[in-house]
């Protein structure tokens, strides 16, 4: 069995999917840093670890109403033969008692408010009964500890709550706050130029003449981006070398990462990489032993990342989901894949279409009552039908001839991390 793909792949000069990503990954940098509130903070990717500043609570305090009481003075009450205690004052939260709870006393506790210095317990006050002024019965025992949160209980100062290079979800802000922190240093997420290239490529909403056609590309590649938490400006252009050359350096100086859509393959009228080659640009890679995909360009103008996709709306989707969306991302400080795997059981046989080549196919994923997941490939002879039904995505990795029916395979699920999430 031959397993030379150079080899078996002579005279494409294509390089290998596992190749690109790596070459993708290697000649990205993150784009800088930005510290912000918490409440402009999720999604976003820390820079530095993130520690507490305080202790939360910083007194122990009590989790329910009820009565804080010296744990022995209650340890024989029963609902039938309560204990009563005499009631000193009362704690709300934010308040506290300047007293100390003796021997045979107690004091009304509203929740979280700082447990006095003498008791080591609080009875929920369902278990009590106010008796007359100055006094409550117990019916209930409790032990020391029952129904309070000792100081640092939830966090304490100094404790990690997220490392560098993790996504700060919700609850993870919501930890930040308590222990005292207000604002986090997060890397800076980059902002792309989108650019449609084509003399048939129209604005959506623009009058079509004969042979024309809507940029749906731009659209599905940025929607993408925005649901990643990425900025993006788009645009089209004509297929002419100076008019791609004014857009280029137009969009320069707002621009952290340039995306082309078309004009890519190498024709007489695809001019985006002769242009970029006559501006002097680092080609890392063109074309790519991946399919759909393989059109696609990647190098750097100066500092910044340009990847060139192909047109075609299949190999447009894939190339900017399995290289370029990863590498954009790593800007940010994320270095997740942006799509989520789930494992699933094969209901056919799946044939690639060659060894030497990386392929994607779109999927369909069931889900049965006990959480199972099986996958089925979803045919459709429309490939922007495809783009907006597919679930997910089989992948048929480097070396593989097919993959079995019943086998379990990982199937990326075609929903993005919002937010970076």
């Amino acid at each position: 069995m031959r397993t030379d793909f150079t080899e078996i792949d002579a005279g494409t000069g294509y390089i290998g999917y596992k190749e690109a990503f790596h070459l993708v990954c290697s000649n990205v940098h993150p784009v800088g840093t930005e510290e912000l509130p918490l409440d402009s903070c999720v999604g976003r990717i820390v820079y530095d670890e993130l520690t507490a500043r305080v202790s939360y609570p910083e007194n122990d305090v009590s989790l329910k109403d009820g009565f804080a009481v010296r744990s022995e003075d209650v340890a024989a009450a029963t609902p039938e033969r309560p204990v009563t205690l005499m009631v000193l004052g009362f704690v709300f939260a934010g308040s506290g008692f300047e007293g100390k709870v003796s021997p045979g006393c107690a004091v009304k506790m509203c929740s979280g408010g700082p447990i006095p210095l003498g008791s080591d317990a609080v009875v929920s006050s369902e278990f009590c009964e106010e008796a007359k002024p100055g006094s409550v019965y117990i019916r209930a025992d409790a032990e020391r500890g029952r129904n309070v949160l000792l100081t640092g209980g939830e966090i304490k100062a100094g404790t990690t709550i997220a490392r560098s290079g993790e996504a700060l979800l919700p609850g993870c802000l919501g930890l930040a706050a308590a222990a005292g922190i207000s604002r986090v240093k997060v890397f800076r997420r980059p902002r792309a130029a989108v650019i449609g290239v084509g003399d048939e490529v129209v604005a959506p909403g623009c009058r079509l003449d004969r042979g024309q056609l809507y940029a749906s590309n731009i659209v599905t590649v940025g929607a993408w981006l925005t649901s990643c938490g990425l900025s993006h400006d788009a645009s089209i252009v004509k297929d002419n070398a100076e008019a791609i050359k004014r857009e280029l350096f137009g969009c320069l100086p707002r621009a952290d990462v340039f995306l082309t859509s078309g004009g890519a393959w190498g024709s007489e009228r695809d001019l985006v990489v002769t242009v970029l080659r006559e501006l002097g640009w680092q080609e890392i890679f063109h074309h790519v032993r991946m399919g759909p995909g393989k059109g696609i360009a990647f190098g750097l103008w100066g500092d910044k990342p340009v990847f060139c996709l192909p047109g075609g709306p299949a190999s447009n989707e894939m190339a900017f989901l399995q290289l370029a969306l990863p590498g954009i991302l790593r800007m940010g400080g994320d270095s997740r894949h942006p799509l989520r795997t789930v494992s699933a059981k094969l209901t056919e046989d799946v044939k690639g279409r060659h060894r030497a080549w990386t392929e994607f196919k779109d999927a369909t994923l069931f889900q049965d009552p006990e959480g199972n997941y099986t996958v089925k490939l979803y045919r459709n002879r429309s490939r922007l039908q495809a783009i907006a039904s597919a679930q997910g995505l089989v992948c048929i990795p480097e070396g593989v001839d097919a993959l079995n029916s019943r086998e379990v395979v990982l199937v990326q699920v075609l929903v993005p991390r919002l937010e970076g999430m």
